[in-house]
């Protein structure tokens, strides 16, 4: 869905997720260890079925022959000679799309990327084919940092710092050949940068694959949809808020690093008209959209008891989609991860929302 076609609401039953598979993206910079934990991984049985995409810039692919020793040939796909975020970025819809269409289908599929991918255009390009969003569903986005040179990575690599952002899961790998101190010091730095994703240490790519992926709306051990577990909230109204025409607004990152990037949190407590406010979504998208590496949230509109959800990457939306009840108060509540310079995006959704509210809303 690109933006100025946010217009119309769609009434999406969140059960129907059930039946799509699963798609993990696992990313992270070179050297970052990316391999063995997917090699890791296919040693566990909840990954008995998977498939794995494997992006290399190539000719002749390293990772696919090490992940063909678990799984059965065909369920191993290389795609070489470019960037998934790139050029390669049809081909992998149209990879995934094969798989999807197989008489038995892969009952998870992970795609591993190369360590210079950027994160956003390739789940722009995920999210924009039609062919997928009926029959794959994005379940995680997992970035491996390398415990021996991630501060490094991210202060001098724009892409590290963009991988780790965007992630669900961020994973610090060869935390056996560093000390305490290291290890302390990066995490911090990385709950600087995002709040609302989990920090988990990795040792030779062990780690159980249930908290790994299920990052997703969808939670495939409950069989329904967790908001509060898609959007951590509760992470993200660490510190206290600012009010922008009653508008609640939190920056949940560490202002003392990049206060250009990083994770907001806007929160309006009364019901939005969808109509007044779907045009004015679509109006920051056309003109901020480069700069949303991600955006998802809940809304709670006029006219409406079920909650709206709103997920997307830069200029690409997924239809929102109603959930057949709140799990807690209804609230609307929108994380956004922005690149540098996107602040003004911010500014301008937290004004969409306080113009929607359906209580008039003092000026300041």
């Amino acid at each position: 869905m690109a933006a100025g076609s946010f217009s119309r609401s769609f009434a999406v039953r969140a059960e129907s997720m059930s039946d799509r598979i699963p798609i993990s993206i696992v990313t992270g910079f070179l050297g970052s260890g990316k391999t063995t934990l997917i090699a890791a991984l296919l040693e566990q049985p909840a990954m008995q079925g998977a498939a794995i995409v494997v992006n290399e810039f190539g000719a002749v692919g390293i990772d696919d022959a090490v992940f063909a020793q678990s799984l059965d040939a065909g369920n191993v796909v290389l795609l070489a000679n470019g960037c998934l975020c790139c050029a390669a970025g049809d081909d992998l819809a149209s990879t995934i799309w094969g798989l999807a269409m197989r008489p038995l289908p892969p009952r998870r599929i992970v795609v591993e990327t190369s360590g210079l991918a950027e994160p956003a255009p390739l789940l722009r390009r995920l999210m924009a084919d039609p062919r997928l969003r009926q029959s794959t569903r994005l379940d995680a986005v997992v970035t491996t940092i390398d415990a021996i040179a991630g501060l490094r990575n991210l202060a001098e690599q724009p892409v590290a710092l963009r991988q780790c952002a965007v992630a669900d899961r961020r994973l610090i790998t060869k935390v056996d050949l560093v000390d305490a101190s290291q290890i302390e010091a990066l995490s911090k730095r990385l709950f600087a940068l995002n709040r609302g994703a989990s920090v988990v240490e990795v040792s030779h790519g062990a780690i159980d694959a249930s908290v790994l992926f299920g990052a997703a709306l969808y939670d495939e051990r409950r069989g329904r949809s967790d908001l509060d577990r898609w959007l951590n909230l509760d992470d993200h109204r660490v510190g206290g808020p600012r009010r922008s025409r009653g508008v609640e607004v939190r920056f949940s990152c560490d202002e003392a690093h990049d206060p250009a990037i990083g994770a907001w949190l806007l929160e309006e407590s009364t019901p939005l008209d969808w109509d007044r406010l779907s045009p004015r979504l679509g109006e920051v998208i056309a003109r901020y959209g480069d700069k949303l590496l991600r955006v998802k949230g809940v809304i709670w509109t006029l006219g409406d008891s079920r909650p709206l959800v709103v997920h997307g990457v830069q200029r690409v939306f997924h239809p929102p989609a109603r959930l057949d009840r709140w799990t807690g108060p209804a609230t609307t509540s929108i994380v956004i991860i922005g690149d540098e310079g996107s602040a003004p995006a911010v500014e301008s959704i937290a004004d969409a929302l306080a113009e929607a509210a359906s209580e008039p809303v003092e000026s300041g």
